[in-house]
């Protein structure tokens, strides 16, 4: 188990183009997004606000790299570079509850690609098949920054231990000095088995709160050590963990000692939609 680190500083000089050194822009925060159910567009206008309000406190990023588990993939890989596109990558019957019309189209990002497997090696590779963005990066996106005109970059999930994902995140820290934003796209809870109406469930109550006490204190050694520690963690997470676990790479990017607050917040029945801002 590790315990809290300094923030890794890059000293070389940005490969993106007008990038501001830390001392004249300051760090960028890093945020994890519960992305919930994903029938917001143009469902839940309470949540739409929510969205939009925090993102209009934010600082303009120069660029936005996303984690996520909806990428298909076991490993670390790159999504697409050209244009950006927003995929209808959503089963049949909710795609047909979606305008048709709704697009993402930012700016392409190669430059953001080459500067993220400068830090990262020979750990992440592309991945060519990608047609677009994956409903979890251009949906929350398109409400807190719609006018698209950041280059995004979608990182796969890679599925390897708590640590090393933190450590993973320490590796892309720099990026926050070069004005890029990291956004971990996951989910709070996320039990799929529970409707997305009605009451909510206690073990979601109960996750929430465990999950804000520990980010509060700053206590990553319990929060990596999850699943023992966390109550209900197998009714909150009954899956793979991946929508919980996309946070400790956040973490990671936030350097471990970073002050947690939580701008959106809010179930819909067992999905907490808790967002978390690092600092």
């Amino acid at each position: 188990m590790i315990g809290r680190r300094e923030l890794l500083v890059g000293t070389a000089c940005s490969l993106l183009p007008g990038a501001a050194r830390a001392e004249a822009a300051g760090k960028m925060p890093v945020l994890y997004v519960s992305h919930g159910a994903p029938l917001y567009l143009p469902g839940s206008e309470t949540r739409r606000v929510a969205l939009g309000a925090w993102a209009a406190k934010l600082p303009k990023p120069r660029a936005i790299v996303v984690m996520t588990p909806h990428f298909a993939s076991r490993e670390l890989e790159m999504g697409i570079t050209r244009r950006g596109f927003a995929w209808y990558d959503l089963p049949v019957g909710m795609k047909r509850l979606l305008p048709q019309d709704l697009e993402y189209a930012t700016p392409p990002s190669a430059e953001l690609s080459r500067r993220v497997e400068a830090l990262l090696g020979a750990r992440v590779r592309r991945a060519e098949d990608r047609r677009g963005f994956d409903h979890t990066t251009w949906m929350p996106l398109r409400v807190m920054f719609p006018a698209a005109d950041a280059p995004v970059l979608e990182l796969a999930y890679p599925y390897v231990d708590e640590a090393s994902l933190f450590r993973l995140g320490e590796t892309l820290a720099p990026l926050r000095d070069e004005g890029v934003l990291f956004v971990a796209s996951g989910g709070m809870t996320h039990n799929l088995a529970m409707p997305f109406s009605g009451p909510v469930p206690a073990f979601a109550w109960e996750f929430d709160a465990w999950a804000v006490d520990a980010l509060t204190r700053r206590d990553v050694d319990v929060l990596l050590d999850w699943r023992r520690r966390a109550p209900a963690s197998r009714l909150a997470h009954p899956d793979d963990g991946a929508h919980f676990r996309v946070l400790f790479a956040a973490l990671g990017v936030g350097g471990g000692s970073a002050r947690a607050t939580f701008p959106v917040a809010g179930f819909e029945s067992a999905l907490s939609l808790r967002s978390v801002e690092l600092r």
